[in-house]
């Protein structure tokens, strides 16, 4: 069908035609660059027939690379082990398997990290690390490796959270969910003035309802209004005990929102 459509004139012109990168337009470190240009003097010929089946070579060795990693992560959403096929503890920023030990997990983004040494109580600093498979250590600052540090020498590893960069990575998982209000069963926006959170217990046990508008809420409590022998509404979880409590404290509402997302995924599964 191609050999067809250029006969009558029907693929694309010339200037559709997508070039591929060269590899000698890929920007890379002087040494790497100095090996490549090498590499290919050895391998040239008169037509470059190497360098092109080189090229196809690494373009299925690619293919092949994404689609295992497609397939991984169906997988770990699955709730399943990608390495053991076991189940997985997860949690929002972290999935771990306690039988083999694979796990991923979120480090900070603006880092900063700091490897603690087993023979000196100062830890090194930087913007990122990387464990490598050997367990030696990479630290990255200002985009070099600062030092490499050998597993033997290696305590531990303390990534440094800022409780801004916590709060805005529970906004990312709550900006993706769906959350309904409890009253309208409309779309309910954490950022939006009236959006409420309210934690009671009409029966034995303690129940969360979300809402959009102050409107929803008050419309909610006027038909399910709370006990006589406890005021829900206007008293503070933590300071009851007279329900089964099955949240913790309503005051850290969005992550507990978002914590309340993970639970339902993993019952679904």
């Amino acid at each position: 069908m191609r050999m067809l459509k250029q006969m009558f004139g029907l693929g694309k012109t010339p200037e559709e035609t997508v070039d591929q990168p060269t590899l000698e337009n890929i920007v890379l470190p002087d040494q790497q660059r100095d090996n490549l240009e090498r590499d290919i003097m050895i391998l040239e010929d008169e037509y470059g027939e190497k360098e092109k089946r080189l090229h196809q070579e690494a373009e299925k060795q690619v293919q092949g690379a994404a689609e295992d990693s497609v397939k991984d992560l169906h997988v770990i959403q699955m709730g399943m082990c990608p390495r053991c096929g076991e189940h997985l503890n997860e949690h929002l920023f972290a999935t771990i398997c306690i039988a083999c030990g694979w796990n991923t997990f979120e480090v900070p983004q603006r880092g900063p990290v700091r490897v603690h040494l087993r023979e000196n109580n100062v830890p090194i600093e930087g913007e990122h690390c990387y464990v490598l498979t050997t367990g030696d250590v990479f630290i990255i600052r200002n985009d070099v490796v600062s030092a490499k540090v050998p597993k033997d020498a290696v305590s531990w590893i303390e990534y440094i959270w800022t409780e801004a960069e916590i709060a805005q990575r529970y906004k990312q998982v709550t900006d993706r969910m769906k959350i309904a209000c409890a009253w309208c069963n409309g779309a309910a926006d954490p950022e939006k003035d009236g959006f409420s959170l309210v934690q009671a217990a009409f029966g034995c046990s303690q129940e969360r309802y979300v809402f959009c508008s102050t409107d929803c809420y008050e419309a909610f409590r006027k038909m399910y209004p709370s006990r006589v022998h406890r005021n829900c509404y206007e008293t503070k979880c933590s300071e009851c005990n007279l329900c089964t409590k099955r949240y913790d404290d309503e005051t850290d509402g969005i992550r507990m929102i978002a914590k309340d997302f993970l639970k339902i995924k993993n019952q679904k599964k």
